[in-house]
């Protein structure tokens, strides 16, 4: 097994593949900030797309932390994902990303 890209993709996450393989979706931890960061990298011209930075409130730690997960629709055209940075507790939150995934 060959990392694939070790210089780039430095943080463990929930990492998973967009339909057509092109798009790895996947998250952080929360960071100093408390701030978790869900990207997308693309396996083609190796670079990542942030699709956010959220805070984790600090009640949200340990037993009961939030992780993002970030999931692709079957389609690969919208990610859901986990978070608690609104305020209203934990909460799913849908993104489109067309206008990434649909670019040359």
């Amino acid at each position: 097994m060959e990392a694939l890209a070790p210089d780039i993709l430095t943080r463990n996450g929930h990492a998973t593949y967009l339909p057509g393989n092109r798009w790895i979706l996947t998250d952080t931890s929360p960071d100093e900030e408390r701030k978790q960061h869900v990207y997308l990298f693309d396996t083609r011209s190796r670079r990542t797309h942030s699709l956010g930075r959220y805070h984790s409130p600090p009640e949200y730690t340990g037993y009961w932390r939030c992780d993002t997960t970030p999931r692709g629709s079957p389609d690969g055209r919208n990610v859901i994902f986990d978070s608690p940075h609104g305020g209203n507790g934990r909460q799913m939150y849908l993104a489109d990303i067309r206008g990434i995934v649909t670019a040359p």
